[in-house]
């Protein structure tokens, strides 16, 4: 890939999810082989060990994502662009005039997460460094599905769209499994999460370029200042050093006229396309992962125990695996994840996945008790049959009890008298049981 400094660079993500868990260990392994891919030993320098080792990919028993590259040779198998050739958007209204964008495609990387929920970002480097220009040019990029661009710059060429390349590259790593692209939302409405880098010159404040860049904005939106949304979505951990951020996109604006240039261009360009980018994935993939978990728990399943008892597992794995209030100890990276994590509302969508489960309780509760009816049932009914069976038995046992007892001193009338009584105790007697007994049914 191309390593050289650039001033500007954008990632636009898309997801995707295949339904058989045990497909995430034939996928690691078919793209490890595969020579149009490259895997990435990602040096995840500042967060915590307990989060850095369940993405160590050295450690493959235990690493729950594995991250891939495009190779350069595989440009060409697939029709991609060249590194130094410049792709176009269709053309656009742009401050009143027709603009097609332009853009190399610097990179492709292709996420494999265990949670069978995975992801591709889109490397591109503008031709401008406007921001408002690059703005414009992701309002359109980040609708993935309907974009067409036209590779090599050729306007006469065939186009595609970033979507349409996302599915041509995954298709080879299937083995009969099907992948389901932005399966949260309905066809043609995709929108993809975006995260931008831009260097900037000096000035007072960056608030207008930043209302338009963290929301992908075109020129064609209209500026309105909103101070408490801004205390929320800007975050400055420096004075050369700023960020927007929103549910749909998050942009770095950073200043090396100010002093730092040899840190910005050196250190800090590395860390935004390495952890970064690594922390923006792993939040995203929260997201998605949440998305998937409510799509899949549907409608009209809440009564389905079994289903609720798969969803409680899942739900656990990935809280265990994935889910960290704390990722490191490194104060910009924190308040950063944490902004960005209050922007996707993970919270909030955590106690809405949650909520399924609240109806677990209630849903074994009444499994139990529906079975301990039907076992109230069987014994029941078996009382009852043994209780029919007594009372003939009874009756049989209590005439020849009155016969051989009462004969010795009363005649053939009075036997007949006692053994009627004792007829009438045992239909009494038998009343009593059945009665008791169709009284605990009801109860």
């Amino acid at each position: 890939m191309l390593d050289t400094q650039k001033s500007n660079t954008s990632y636009i993500f898309i997801p995707f999810r295949y339904d058989d868990p045990a497909h995430f260990s034939y996928m690691t392994d078919s793209l490890e082989k595969n020579r149009n891919w490259v895997q990435v030993k990602d040096e995840i320098l500042y967060m915590l060990k307990y989060v850095a080792d369940k993405l160590d990919s050295d450690d493959r028993r235990n690493c729950q994502c594995f991250h891939f590259e495009l190779s350069d040779t595989a440009r060409a198998r697939f029709n991609i662009a060249a590194l130094d050739a410049w792709c176009s958007t269709e053309a656009h209204e742009y401050q009143g005039e027709p603009v097609t964008y332009r853009f190399r495609l610097q990179n492709i990387h292709l996420y494999n997460f265990s949670t069978t929920v995975c992801m591709f970002a889109f490397q591109l480097v503008f031709e401008s460094d406007d921001p408002l220009w690059i703005s414009s040019a992701l309002y359109n990029l980040k609708k993935v599905s309907r974009e067409r661009i036209t590779m090599a710059g050729d306007a006469e060429g065939p186009t595609t769209t970033l979507l349409e390349i996302a599915k041509k590259l995954i298709a080879q790593n299937s083995d009969g499994t099907s992948y389901d692209f932005f399966f949260y939302a309905n066809p043609m409405t995709e929108r993809s999460n975006v995260l931008t880098y831009i260097e900037v010159e000096p000035k007072d404040d960056y608030k207008y370029e930043l209302y338009y860049l963290r929301r992908c904005y075109s020129d064609g939106f209209l500026y309105a200042e909103n101070k408490e949304l801004d205390d929320q979505e800007l975050y400055a951990p420096s004075q050369d050093i700023l960020w927007g951020i929103s549910p749909e996109a998050s942009v770095c604006l950073s200043c090396p006229k100010l002093g730092r240039e040899a840190f910005i261009h050196g250190t800090f360009y590395k860390n935004f396309n390495a952890q970064y980018l690594f922390m923006y994935v792993l939040l995203l993939h929260q997201k998605y992962v949440l998305y998937m978990l409510l799509t899949k728990i549907g409608v009209g399943t809440y009564n389905d125990l079994e289903t609720l008892e798969a969803y409680r597992h899942q739900l656990y794995e990935f809280e265990t695996d994935f889910v960290f209030s704390c990722v490191t100890e490194v104060p910009q990276y924190q308040a950063l994840y944490e902004r960005m994590g209050e922007a996707f509302a993970l919270k909030k969508m955590f106690g809405d996945v949650r909520e399924p489960l609240l109806s677990l309780g209630e849903v074994r509760r009444a499994s139990a008790e529906a079975e301990q009816r039907k076992r109230d049932k069987g014994v029941d009914r078996a009382l009852f049959t043994l209780s029919l069976l007594s009372f003939f038995s009874a009756l049989v046992d209590s005439f020849d009890f009155a016969d051989a007892f009462f004969g010795w001193f009363l005649g053939e009338a009075g036997i007949k008298i006692v053994q009627t009584v004792f007829i009438l105790a045992i239909i009494v007697a038998m009343g009593f049981v059945v009665r008791r007994l169709f009284a605990s049914k009801r109860d």
